[in-house]
């Protein structure tokens, strides 16, 4: 059997009108995110679930024990910790997303073309699924 990639071909397969966004056209979803985001992006690649939890401060008696806490993964711009956390959600549960991650992303400000550009940089980063032959 042979196996024909249609990743990179769908976004030319779209005419110009059906990648236009609020009256301006798009030429690739990629271009919506500028370097910094897409770099974000990148190393949220390494980041667990675990780093989406709140963070505990430890008492002295932790301190003591098992030394200083390690540095918090959380960005100091709320934007930017927005994208971060979703796409620490979406390397993890790739499109099954919850609906408040997508929601926090828009309220911090990225539009839904940006969002849906992360979810398809994520995507196509990602290593595909291989099956062990029974």
């Amino acid at each position: 059997m042979a196996f024909i990639d249609f990743k990179d071909g769908a976004l030319h397969a779209l005419p110009a009108p059906a990648l236009a966004r609020l009256g301006e056209v798009v030429a690739r979803p990629l271009d919506l995110l500028n370097d910094l985001e897409r770099r974000i992006v990148e190393l949220a690649r390494g980041d667990g679930l675990v780093s989406l939890r709140p963070r505990r401060k430890r008492s002295w008696l932790a301190r003591l024990v098992f030394g200083p806490q390690a540095p918090s993964p959380v960005l100091a711009n709320e934007r930017l910790e927005a994208l971060r956390r979703l796409a620490v959600l979406t390397w993890h549960h790739g499109y099954q997303l919850p609906v408040s991650a997508l929601r926090e992303a828009q309220q911090a400000g990225y539009s839904e073309a940006q969002v849906g550009a992360v979810i398809d940089m994520v995507a196509r980063l990602r290593e595909p699924f291989r099956r062990l032959a029974a």
